[in-house]
């Protein structure tokens, strides 16, 4: 029902970084586009990196 008490994995927590950076760049790129744009750069490292684990857990299963 509730996930309150269950641990979330590494990978849950990074897309929802992801997703809060993405949105903020978004809303941000109408006022700061250098700040925009540094946001968007720290999302995109993240996305690599949900890649790259999700690669990694195709392999491993």
């Amino acid at each position: 029902m509730f996930r309150l008490f269950e641990p979330r994995s590494t990978l849950e927590r990074l897309q929802e970084k992801y997703s809060f950076l993405m949105r903020r760049s978004f809303e941000l790129a109408l006022v700061d586009k250098s700040r925009s744009d540094l946001l968007n750069e720290k999302a995109c490292k993240i996305l690599r990196e949900i890649r790259r684990m999700e690669r990694n857990q195709g392999r491993i299963a």
